[in-house]
């Protein structure tokens, strides 16, 4: 009857397995240390029972350790089985089969019922020894049963295992992987003895929680005291390096290898390659990688991942090509690293070929990958491939939506994304930010603010990418207050000011006219790259402040940071904004002589523009005409700026065609050649420009003001009367006409560019968009504040004039940003000194 109430099958035994007659406890070990497979054990489980064994402990024991060493599921079942049919008919089970079971599942994840298990034994009156400790910690370990954990730790004390260095190691594992590396250092400090395992353990906790510092710290305390590192250790603290992004530690961690004499493993291999992979060293990662001998699967992900992520797309294709040729098959983690090169590179052919191995071998469930390939399509140009892999998938997960939505910016179809993004069933802080940047990058500032403020309603916290497109809003608005409240977000949310963050803030400030922010904010930087600088020197740039810049660009290079192209546009912008003609000139030469820089066509043009300001038309041609390079319809539209300021209408009109031959529908050329003429009274010359204008449908665009009272951006037109307050600011400007017709003022009608008569084109003067910006932000401010005005064109000199004026007899500071720079006029003087 006991036979027959175990489930496993009687079937024959196979010659190999059939064990010697008479039956002898030697000859069973042999027989069971011969078995390699679940149904040879079966099998022999039937000949012990049909042999009437199965009362024997012995016997039993040694079965169930012979299950468990199998490692299955379907093993440890059949274990339990024998274990509780023991049980049944001999009401006694002996510890060792109870640690087998034990240690079979907690190496194999079953857990709970290894703490179930623990249980029963106290409940069989079986007292546990300091073999059965280890395996349970282990198991409370892997699911965080961190209160039975600590219930363990109270009965190993009291049991008097305390002392045994394997429970002591087994309690730092224990505690650490349920996040308390505080409760096994205590652990470890008390130990009287330690091991390899006693500081691995400890060190691995402190990857696992993130305190790599103490992680290296404690190896390096370990080698002091004479305890060798095996390769577990090793891997632990290289991965610690990693973290730290330390290369020059990294290489004296790994200097140990050899020191020691530790062997270099696979395992060993792939944290070395991770870890110089991310510390930056590319070269010596490479090349432990291809002297590996026996390179697996997972350095080959870890290799091709971290390409990937260091825009190295080429050399992922490179791997992946000498893994199918003579590494292990491709997994799923593979793909997504060689999906994510082929989005890079825009390698549709191989990317293709990606998508269909995917589809072949059942990838595509993972979304992760779907989510890659539809990023993939979007970039090489596919977007219906792109956008029928989104409607395939049966689960979208928001970061499905959120790389369609990249997608079809990244495509140019803004509007369309904005319309996904407004339908998606939930959004996260990514699809904000991807949302938010997407607009600033279409310059739509206003509607990014918008969005800003929505996302705060809906509860979404914001991060510093978050920021990065909220300030580069608010700078190109020109709006200080709301500048001034992003910053008190950011400091009252404690949002780490990165490099990046910071050098948006600069900018910010620099572009709603306030220097000093801009400055105090570069100057708290922990960490200033070239574009910091950059972001710096643009602010004495706007102020035309040429000795500033150059003092910060000095220190720049004092400090070992290495210029780049773009520094130089900024310095040489404001030479040309402060009239410093010498040192631009020097500058300009230095690029290439001192810091080894080819000027591009930008700089070229800020010398046609520097010269051109001060009168130098002659040479600004020549440098036009000695570039190495063909000019472009800028370069000569600065020229023509240039020529209209000085009244060379000969040279305009030569510059002229010349960006006509290049871009005839170009607006902004028409309308500067129509106002040179009309400066020099040539109103045939005029009236021929604007009827070319008329015939191709080009349209001037009209001047616009706009100021920020109240948190609120008012905007103004010139000659528009349809604003709320028209009449008040109207008003307002009879009286400033009066005061400033008193202090000596005459309009400077030169700068209506119409055949009318004066008395007209003094009304059309008073009309300008920035004099209506700025009457209405004095009836709307508090008396003695700042007045801001954002232009979106250059400020003629009868408006320059009028500001002047009106700073000094409102006693106000009015701040003008146009399209070239900004202008702050204290007390009756402007800061350009009249070079814009």
């Amino acid at each position: 009857m006991a036979a027959t109430a175990l489930p496993p099958s009687c079937v024959a035994i196979s010659p190999a397995t059939q064990p010697p007659k008479p039956i002898t406890s030697t000859s069973f070990l042999k027989v069971i240390g011969s078995c390699d497979t679940l149904t040879e054990l079966k099998q022999l489980h039937c000949h012990f029972i049909k042999n009437g064994l199965s009362h024997s402990a012995s016997y039993l024991n040694n079965l169930i350790a012979a299950y468990v060493d199998v490692g299955t599921y379907h093993s440890l079942d059949y274990a339990r089985k024998s274990f509780d049919y023991f049980y049944e008919e001999t009401a006694a089970v002996s510890l060792f089969a109870c640690n087998s079971l034990l240690r079979g599942y907690a190496s194999t994840g079953l857990c709970d019922q290894a703490i179930l298990l623990y249980i029963h034994m106290a409940e069989m009156g079986i007292l546990p020894d300091k073999f059965t400790f280890p395996s349970l910690l282990s198991a409370c370990s892997k699911v965080m049963a961190f209160a039975e954990g600590l219930q363990v730790h109270g009965a190993l004390l009291k049991m008097g295992f305390q002392g045994n260095i394997f429970v002591r190691n087994s309690l730092i594992h224990f505690y650490a992987e349920c996040g308390r590396v505080d409760l096994g250092r205590k652990v470890f400090d008390g130990m009287l003895e330690r091991n390899v395992v006693s500081w691995t353990s400890l060190i691995n906790g402190y990857v696992g929680r993130d305190l790599p510092k103490e992680a290296v710290s404690l190896f390096f305390e370990m080698v002091d005291t004479g305890i060798q590192p095996n390769p577990v250790t090793m891997v632990c603290v290289i991965s610690a390096c990693a973290k730290l992004k330390d290369l020059d530690l990294g290489k004296k961690v790994s200097s140990y290898i050899g020191k020691l004499g530790v062997k270099l493993n696979a395992v060993m291999g792939n944290a070395l390659v991770d870890m110089y992979m991310k510390c930056g060293d590319i070269d010596n990662a490479s090349k432990i990688f291809y002297e590996c001998v026996d390179r697996n699967l997972v350095m080959y992900n870890t290799i091709m991942s971290n390409y990937a992520q260091h825009g190295l797309p080429a050399e992922v294709l490179v791997v992946l090509r000498e893994m199918l040729q003579q590494g292990p098959c491709p997994d799923k983690v593979t793909m997504l690293s060689t999906i994510a090169a082929c989005a890079q590179l825009g390698d549709l052919i191989v990317g293709k070929s990606s998508h269909a191995y995917v589809l072949r071998n059942g990838l595509e469930g993972w979304e992760n990958i779907s989510n890659a390939i539809i990023d993939m399509y979007m970039k090489c140009g596919e977007r219906e491939s792109g956008c029928k892999v989104f409607e395939q998938m049966p689960n979208k997960t928001v970061v499905t939506w959120n790389s369609l939505i990249a997608g079809l910016i990244r495509d140019g179809d803004v509007e369309l994304a904005w319309k996904i993004f407004d339908e998606m069933p939930e959004c996260d802080l990514v699809s904000w930010n991807t949302m938010i940047g997407a607009l600033v990058q279409v310059s739509m500032f206003q509607e990014a603010i918008e969005l800003f403020r929505e996302m705060q309603n809906q509860g979404i916290e914001a991060d510093r990418v978050t920021m990065v497109g909220v300030a580069s809003a608010c700078g190109y608005l020109g709006a200080l207050d709301l500048a001034k409240w992003v910053y008190t977000y950011i400091e009252r949310n404690d949002i780490q000011i990165d490099k990046q963050l910071g050098t948006a803030l600069v900018d910010m400030f620099s572009r709603c006219g306030d220097p000093q922010s801009a400055l105090r904010i570069f100057t708290k930087m922990d960490k200033r790259d070239v574009s910091a600088w950059t972001a710096a020197i643009g602010v004495m740039a706007m102020e035309g402040n040429t000795k500033g810049a150059i003092e910060l660009f000095n220190e720049m290079l004092k400090q070992g940071v290495r210029p780049d192209d773009v520094v130089f546009v900024a310095l040489l912008t404001s030479c040309s904004h402060g009239g410093s003609v010498d040192q631009g000139r020097q500058l300009f030469r230095s690029m290439k002589t001192t810091h080894g820089i080819s000027p591009r066509i930008v700089h070229y043009g800020c010398m046609v523009d520097l010269l051109g300001r001060a009168g130098l038309l002659e040479e600004a041609l020549d440098v036009i005409q000695s570039m190495p390079m063909e000019p472009n319809d800028v370069i000569w539209g600065s020229l023509v700026a240039a020529c209209r300021k000085h009244n060379n209408v000969e040279m305009a009109q030569y510059a002229a065609e010349k960006i006509t031959q290049l871009d005839p529908g170009k607006v902004g050329i028409h309308v500067l050649l129509s106002n040179i003429y009309a400066s020099a009274g040539k109103w045939n010359e005029v009236a021929r420009v604007r009827l070319q204008m008329k015939e191709k449908g080009i349209q001037k665009v009209p001047g616009s003001s706009s100021i920020e009272v109240q948190g609120q951006i008012q905007e103004f037109t010139s000659g528009d009367e349809s604003h709320a307050e028209y009449t008040q600011i109207g008003l307002m400007l009879q009286e400033i006409n009066c005061r400033l017709s008193e202090a000596g003022y005459v309009p400077n009608t030169t700068n209506v560019l119409l055949d009318v008569d004066e008395q007209e084109k003094e009304h059309l003067l008073s009309r300008h968009s920035e004099k209506l910006a700025m009457a209405y932000g004095l009836i709307t401010t508090d008396q003695g504040a700042p007045i801001r005005v954002v232009k979106n064109l250059r400020m003629c000199s009868d408006c320059h004039s009028f500001a002047e004026l009106v700073s000094k007899l409102y006693s106000r500071e009015i701040i003008v940003r146009d399209n070239n720079r900004y202008h702050f006029f204290r007390d009756g003087f402007c800061s350009c000194r009249g070079y814009w």
